[in-house]
């Protein structure tokens, strides 16, 4: 084989650890000129809101008979960003789809950054959004209640169910790699990362666990890419507004 030449297989868990545990490394100039960037489109995301709660939600379009107006786009795009995430990683390892492993982790950040994302925009469109707990069915001394017929209900509850089943899938797919790199932390991050693994040592008994867990949230997840995007659907099916269906 050549000098050159990629390693041969199969791999050790030393190496992959290694392979993994390159990551953490201090990032480059240019990630910290991707994240100002980052940075910067968020100051200018903050003033435009603070700029809202100011003049009021009639300066994003909000006004009847137009009651969501571009916030409804933009939270059924991430909505769908997040979808894409859970097909690419849930959908194929169901199918033991063997080129998702390149990229399912990368898919699987992106579905929980990308729900939270479009979680935003119900609450950004509210007038008051600084109230946005009201939404949320809890008893309470105002004798206030949840309408259930209403579509941003429905919302609430599609983001959250949707949410917390993306955060414990992509958790439960990061066990092993925290587990490696809790035995080369010190101090505060390998007390971090020794809870977040949940006593992971690389055994047999592990690794049967954690395949029956992860297969069990993906064949969860993947249900809820249907029923999630049919709820945000209702949204525009169930409206009296011409055009809204």
């Amino acid at each position: 084989m050549a000098k050159n030449s990629y390693r041969s297989f199969p791999l050790s868990y030393k190496q992959v650890n290694e392979d993994i545990l390159r990551t953490l490394e201090p990032p480059g100039i240019q990630y910290l000129l991707v994240l100002a960037t980052a940075l910067f489109c968020l100051l200018i995301g903050a003033v435009s809101f603070l700029h809202q709660l100011k003049n009021g939600i009639g300066v994003a379009g909000i006004t009847h008979p137009i009651m969501w107006g571009v916030y409804i786009t933009d939270f059924v795009f991430w909505v769908g960003i997040a979808h894409s995430g859970t097909l690419i990683s849930a959908v194929l390892f169901l199918f033991r789809a063997q080129w998702r492993v390149p990229i399912y982790r990368i898919a699987e950040a992106m579905t929980v950054f990308a729900v939270a994302t479009a979680g935003l925009f119900p609450i950004i469109h509210l007038g008051r959004p600084w109230n946005f707990y009201w939404l949320l069915p809890y008893p309470n001394q105002r004798y206030l209640w949840v309408n259930f017929k209403s579509p941003l209900l429905w919302d609430v509850f599609a983001v959250s169910t949707y949410l917390t089943v993306s955060l414990l899938f992509f958790s439960i797919g990061l066990i092993p790699d925290i587990a490696a790199a809790r035995d080369k932390a010190k101090g505060f991050r390998k007390l971090l990362y020794s809870v977040t693994s949940l006593g992971w040592r690389g055994s047999a008994n592990n690794w049967r666990h954690y395949m029956a867990a992860y297969g069990f949230f993906a064949a969860l997840a993947t249900p809820l890419v249907l029923s999630v995007h049919s709820v945000v659907s209702w949204d525009f099916a169930m409206g009296n507004v011409p055009g809204w269906h």
